[in-house]
């Protein structure tokens, strides 16, 4: 996602989410270690079979294992969100039992961030507020995906 060129609606409500969610954690400096520890992590810190990951500041966990396979259908079916505005508009017919069945494990998810000092908070890895269109939730590909670069753009204005 290139956030110079949203408008300034999406800009202020991508502002707004990430911010209370920094705030949450005690400030943007921790939010931003959160997710430079998330991305250090070798192998991907959602492959934990413990369901939990703990970084220098707390710890995450959600509430069910991932496996490598459902991670690398994420990858596409995020790669094709951002191209189409949905998971599954335009995918291949062979990938679309695969994305469903990703979707299907993966839609009672919920992470928790547990931060040592500060209120812990709950996010949804997919968001289904809108009627038959399911997307990643903003927050999920923030800390799990979404390079750190983007993140200060949003909450520091670089």
């Amino acid at each position: 996602m290139n956030y110079n060129t949203l408008d300034e609606e999406s800009k202020k409500k991508i502002y707004t989410e990430l911010n209370e969610a920094s705030n949450f954690l005690g400030g943007v400096n921790f939010f931003l270690q959160m997710i430079e520890d998330v991305r250090e992590e070798k192998p991907k810190a959602l492959l934990n079979k413990t369901a939990t990951f703990h970084y220098s500041k707390g710890k995450i966990s959600w509430t069910k294992s991932i496996y490598k396979e459902t991670l690398d259908i994420v990858y596409e079916a995020m790669r094709n969100e951002e191209r189409s505005g949905d998971i599954l508009k335009g995918i291949p017919t062979k990938d679309y039992k695969k994305t469903m069945n990703m979707m299907r494990a993966l839609n009672s998810v919920t992470v928790t961030v547990y931060p040592k000092e500060g209120e812990e908070f709950t996010l949804d890895i997919l968001d289904t507020t809108t009627a038959k269109q399911t997307k990643f939730s903003l927050m999920f590909k923030t800390i799990f995906f979404y390079n750190i670069d983007f993140v200060k753009t949003v909450l520091i204005g670089k």
